[in-house]
């Protein structure tokens, strides 16, 4: 998505502003009680008051740095820093992502740029700034399980009535699970069919079994499907990913292939952003359900972040390890899952406002940012309100149970399962190393965050053996995010 931001200064002859007066980004629906559903964010500044605002999820959220006499607001941290915003790290924020893979609450890697939060209402004047916003939860309900399944289905495809596509001449992603299904079998009973379904390739040693369900299940619905090549080997991808997603995730650079698809062809697509964490029991457990119960929200802590230390104090240096301490990450933790300790179900409320929210919606609306119109239905106000507000239930998928009653003619299309992953192929292997040791090499006499002249020794060994154990060990996603935020912050 190309980089938009306002600069505004306020001094004794007023403020001086450059970049975009006016930014809108998103897919607001206009309800005929004034409200508006979606999900968009924006801002506006009429030479005398800034208004940024967020709708209630902040799932495409903007950045700003507010210092003295000045605001920098943009939907690019890279270019918040190009425009001079300090580029201090913010040791809680990175001792939780270097565990977790995703951020909390606002935080960013940078201690003075934050992210908008849920429906945000900030306001700048005379070099005065004012923030309102944060995350919700509805009242709780207590249903039937078959009443659920049919709340889930009706609600669904009211959802999608309300964002019908405009034309045929679109392509919808497709994957094995079940948010893609619902939305093509519901686009189907609706009579409003994408001219193809695609699906991306992961690359070794994921399988790719999403692309043979995906096969059979657009075969069922007849349309045709795309399956889009891998993408190539190396860190390209990964550092363009991490641009677009503001260095806010460490997923989702496979697929690089189908934004670029998309973004040629398709000039309306849906995306499945939204319920997963509240319809899979993967996010919870009755461990984790019974300690957020209890108020053990440090045992809490310590059970969701990853027990990865030896790696972290492999790749970064004695100083930065020592800031990003675990003690630091438990301590970050353990503040925003208070939070939630009232909603329906906490465990998936917090992993709703955090990884979905900040890890994956980057995804939706950072690197598929460029479709001009992008539909999250399972962000529908209503479909939402009602899934989350619902007590879950420990027997078989809600989700699984409303599809196949929805649409028992395509039951029989099997779901994706996790198998055992595939081989590395020796060529390929050797290909990240390589690239991450050219990356990080001219870097060997600099002061950085990861431990240069050590970790291009290992590199170099896994490049000659072209064993993927040799590397995969240090992390290369983490260690190249790492390694390219240094270089951005060094600018």
């Amino acid at each position: 998505m190309k980089p938009v931001f306002l600069q505004l200064s306020w001094g004794p002859d007023g403020v001086t502003a450059e970049g975009d007066h006016t930014y809108y980004h998103g897919n607001a629906i206009e309800q005929a009680d004034g409200t508006r559903n979606g999900v968009y964010s924006e801002w506006s500044w009429d030479g005398d008051t800034l208004k940024v605002a967020t709708c209630r999820y902040g799932m495409s959220p903007l950045f700003y740095y507010c210092g003295d006499t000045e605001i920098f607001v943009s939907n690019s941290i890279p270019k918040l820093l190009e425009l001079g915003a300090p580029s201090a790290w913010d040791d809680d924020a990175m001792a939780v992502f270097i565990r977790r893979q995703t951020f909390l609450g606002e935080d960013t890697p940078f201690k003075h740029i934050r992210a908008t939060p849920p429906g945000a209402r900030l306001t700048w004047k005379d070099g005065h700034m004012t923030l309102e916003g944060k995350a919700f939860a509805p009242k709780p309900q207590h249903l039937k399980r078959s009443a659920m399944i049919d709340g889930v289905i009706d609600l669904f495809a009211q959802a999608i009535a309300r964002r019908l596509p405009q034309t045929d001449e679109f392509y919808l992603p497709l994957t094995g699970g079940k948010d893609s299904r619902h939305i093509l079998l519901e686009l189907n009973r609706q009579s409003a069919l994408p001219k193809a379904c695609v699906t991306a390739s992961f690359p070794p040693p994921l399988t790719n079994q999403d692309r043979e369900i995906a096969a059979q299940l657009a075969a069922r619905v007849g349309v045709p499907h795309i399956a889009l090549p891998p993408p190539p080997p190396g860190i390209a991808d990964e550092q363009r990913k991490n641009i677009v997603t503001n260095f806010c995730s460490l997923d989702h650079a496979w697929a690089i292939p189908l934004v670029d698809f998309l973004k040629d062809r398709s000039a309306v697509s849906y995306d499945g952003l939204g319920l997963d964490v509240f319809f899979s029991s993967i996010w919870s457990s009755n461990k984790r359900d019974k300690l957020y119960r209890d108020n053990a929200f440090e045992a809490l802590a310590v059970d969701l972040l990853r027990d990865s230390e030896a790696a972290i104090s492999t790749i970064l240096t004695p100083e930065i390890n020592s800031r990003f301490s675990r003690a630091r990450a438990t301590a970050r933790m353990i503040k925003e899952l208070k939070l939630y300790s009232d909603a329906p179900h906490p465990v998936a409320t917090f992993q709703f406002w955090t990884r979905s929210r900040r890890a994956t919606s980057p995804f939706t609306f950072g690197l598929q940012g460029e479709i001009p119109t992008l539909h999250t239905p399972f962000l529908d106000h209503d479909l939402f309100d009602f899934v989350y507000s619902s007590h879950p239930f420990s027997e078989s998928s809600i989700h699984f149970d409303a599809l196949t009653k929805a649409y028992p003619e395509f039951k029989e299309v099997p779901f994706v399962k996790s198998g055992v992953p595939g081989s590395h192929d020796s060529i390929k292997s050797r290909t990240i190393p390589l690239d991450l040791f050219w990356f990080i090499f001219p870097e060997i006499y600099k002061r950085t965050s990861i431990k240069t002249p050590q970790i291009s020794i290992r590199l170099i060994k896994a490049i000659f053996t072209g064993n993927y154990s040799d590397f995969e060990w240090l992390q290369p996603l983490l260690l190249n995010h790492i390694a390219q935020l240094d270089k951005h912050a060094a600018r």
